[in-house]
Parts: C-alpha cells; structure tokens; sequence
C-alpha cells in the first residue's frame, strides 16, 4: 500500500483526561472531539455539637458535546474544584458549593459550549435539626448549537447531578441512560459513579456527624477524544 493511500484513509486517534485547568492544542489531522465535563461536587455541612449531623453535598452534573474543530486551535480547558467541606461544633457552616468545568473557545472568551456544573454544598445542622442535604448541579442551559467555523458542536447531552441524602454525599450520576453514543466512549474511563484512578470525580462530600467537620466535594474533571467515527 502506497503512503498516499494510506494517509488517505488514516486517522488519529487519541484521549485526555484533564483534572487540573489548562490550554489544550486541538493535534494534527483532528477535525471532530468529543468532549465531556464533570462539575465539581458540593462540601458537606458541619454537624452540631454533639447531636445533629450535617447534610451532604451534590453532585456535579456531567455535559456532553461533539465538536467540529480545525487542527492547531487552542481550547481552554476549566477543571472546578470540589466545595469545601463546612465546619462542625457550636456554631456549624455550611458546606461549599461545587463550580464549574468546561471548555471554552478564547476567541469567545467566558462562553463555555458544553459544562459539568457544580453540585450545592449541605447545610449546616442546628441545635435541633440535622442539616440538608445540597442539590445536584443543574443542566447547563447555553447555547451548544454552532459558534461558526472553525469551531462548533453538533450534538450534545446533559444529565443532571444527584442530591445528597441525609449527611451522604450526592453519586456522580451514571452517564449511559439516554446517551446513544456509549460504545464510542474509550475503555479507558469507566461509567457508573465516573471513576479514574480511583477518584470518585464530580461527587458530593459527606456531612460531618455531631460536632464534627464535613467533608469537601470531590473536584470535577474533563475528558476530550477523538477518531472513534
């Protein structure tokens, strides 16, 4: 097989996994990504003295795009730390509020075209009540639809985080129901509560029992591949 027909049919192929905010370099001979973001997930509240626990936090929510792109564009690349954890005793806080990952274009600077977002961080409990437990993030609401060449996605989906129940922490939701693309995610990630290297990404923190601190939420992460189809 000559070199010229052979480039003709090949294709890179390729995966990142991010877990800290950076520029990313769209490589050679790349016109199509997939990307995924997992928002950060919410700190759980303080417990009170010593009788009531704090309420978890939520999970982040997870955002999926596929995006046209041209080779050598930079994307902007925003991995969201996880909410801090509140503090417990006689006068618990609340829990911190997860944050954002996405993935931006700079020439549109501040406009991220598919995002995880952050879950809400538990509250703290009183002396007469535990506290409640923090929303899942929500589903993010711009528009992924087309920013014009070079540069714009072509489908995308979005499921919403888990709350936390009682002083337990929000799951990071399973990515699979609804998502027709599955088989094309990398064997490389695992699915369910989103796991690599043993790092639960995007998950609620737990609620300090009585008197005690609560746990932060676990930071998100963001995952980009390509030449699957």
């Amino acid at each position: 097989m000559s070199s010229n027909l052979y480039s003709a049919y090949w294709r890179p192929s390729g995966m990142a996994i991010f877990t800290s905010s950076q520029n990313w370099t769209v490589p050679p001979g790349v016109f199509k990504i997939k990307v995924l973001c997992i928002g950060s997930g919410g700190g759980g509240g303080g417990g009170y003295s010593s009788s009531y626990s704090g309420g978890g936090g939520g999970s982040g929510s997870i955002g999926y795009a596929e995006v046209i792109v041209q080779p050598g564009i930079t994307l902007a690349v925003e991995v969201a730390a996880g909410g801090s954890g509140g503090t417990g005793g006689s006068s618990p806080t609340a829990g911190g509020g997860g944050a954002t990952s996405q993935v931006t274009w700079p020439a549109l600077p501040g406009k991220g075209f598919i995002s995880g977002q952050g879950g809400g961080g538990g509250g703290a409990a009183s002396s007469s009540a535990n506290g409640s437990a923090g929303s899942g993030g929500g589903i993010y609401a711009g528009n992924v639809s087309s920013y014009g060449n070079p540069f714009y996605a072509v489908a995308s989906y979005m499921i919403a985080g888990n709350a936390g129940s009682g002083s337990n922490g929000g799951l990071t939701p399973q990515f699979a129901p609804g998502f027709a693309s599955t088989s094309n995610v990398p064997n490389g990630f695992s699915w369910g509560t989103v796991s690599q290297n043993n790092v639960d990404y995007g998950q609620g923190g737990q609620g300090g029992g009585p008197g005690a601190d609560g746990t932060p939420g676990i930071q998100g992460a963001v995952m980009i591949w390509w030449g699957d189809d």
